[in-house]
């Protein structure tokens, strides 16, 4: 599965959730990022405007339909915080393998 910039922008409910997570992505709001060894799941906590960073998966087992998962309250699908997280897998970002 192979991850671009026009499968994120895809994904996006909007132009202005891709960028608010591309924008994520930039300053480097993303910690604690893990993949699975096969690459069909990513998952990372992002700094967020509450006290605890909320927590982001994305699940590609379905490479062309990801089932994207956040801890925030946002009615957007997926939110801002997971195509950040896109974005971080985009950009080659140090995730590191772990188990589930």
């Amino acid at each position: 599965m192979e991850v671009t910039e026009q499968f994120i922008l895809l994904q996006a409910p909007n132009p202005a959730a891709a960028e608010n997570g591309r924008k994520l992505s930039k300053k480097g709001s993303f910690s604690a990022q893990r993949r699975t060894a096969d690459d069909t799941l990513y998952w990372a906590e992002c700094a967020g405007s509450g006290k605890k960073p909320y927590r982001v998966s994305i699940d590609f087992t379905q490479a062309d339909a990801p089932t994207c998962r956040c801890s925030c309250p946002s009615r957007q699908f997926p939110c801002k915080h997971a195509l950040g997280l896109m974005f971080e897998i985009l950009t080659g970002q140090g995730f590191e393998t772990a188990d589930i």
